[in-house]
């Protein structure tokens, strides 16, 4: 009777394990990666809609800047076509500063400000000097996002090349190429957007 147990027992104990796996299993596959879907909406009619979804999910690494969107009152961003865009808080609603008369897409920029005001890193990579950035696609001319806060504090954010094997985005703050950020993929959405997107 003991080993009549014993066996049944260890049969129970074997289909929770391999329940919990396809448990495990699912629940890895279906979760969502913001750098995966960024890269498959350059290829998506709906690309803005889903660079929209991705700002929603949490990035992963530790954070480098972590504001209140509230406290944002004015940002600057280079879109897809690497035209430079500037946008102002007048009132509790967002207006694109170059052409008053253009109606924006209020949800949109609030989209766009979860990428700008949540930024993560993986890792840091120090240079010795500003020289090498140039590898990871970082200098001067490199599309630039730029948030400005009650204070007139101004927060500039440099974006690199996407590494091709991992997704990984490069970026640097404020102009400082000696130190380079890796982030997981998810800031690199920010330069699918163009001004056609935010338009109401």
């Amino acid at each position: 009777m003991k080993a009549f147990i014993l066996k049944y027992y260890k049969l129970l104990i074997l289909l929770i394990a391999i329940g919990l796996l396809a448990v495990f299993l699912l629940i890895t596959f279906n979760h969502k990666s913001p750098a995966k879907m960024i890269k498959d909406s350059q290829s998506s009619h709906e690309s803005a809609k889903i660079l929209d979804e991705a700002s929603e999910i949490e990035d992963e690494g530790e954070y480098v800047i972590k504001m209140d969107k509230n406290e944002v009152y004015s940002f600057q961003m280079t879109d897809n076509k690497d035209i430079i865009l500037n946008f102002e808080r007048k009132a509790d609603k967002w207006i694109y500063s170059d052409d008053t008369s253009i109606e924006l897409n209020q949800e949109r920029v609030d989209k766009i400000l979860n990428y700008l005001t949540d930024v993560r890193f993986l890792n840091v990579i120090a240079l010795g000097d500003d020289k090498e950035s140039d590898s990871y696609g970082l200098n001067q001319d490199s599309p630039v996002y730029v948030i400005k806060d009650a204070n007139d504090y101004s927060t500039y954010i440099s974006l690199g090349t996407v590494d091709e094997k991992t997704g990984q985005v490069y970026f640097a703050l404020n102009y400082d190429f000696s130190n380079i950020y890796v982030n997981s993929g998810k800031l690199a959405g920010l330069h699918y957007y163009s001004i056609t997107d935010l338009v109401q």
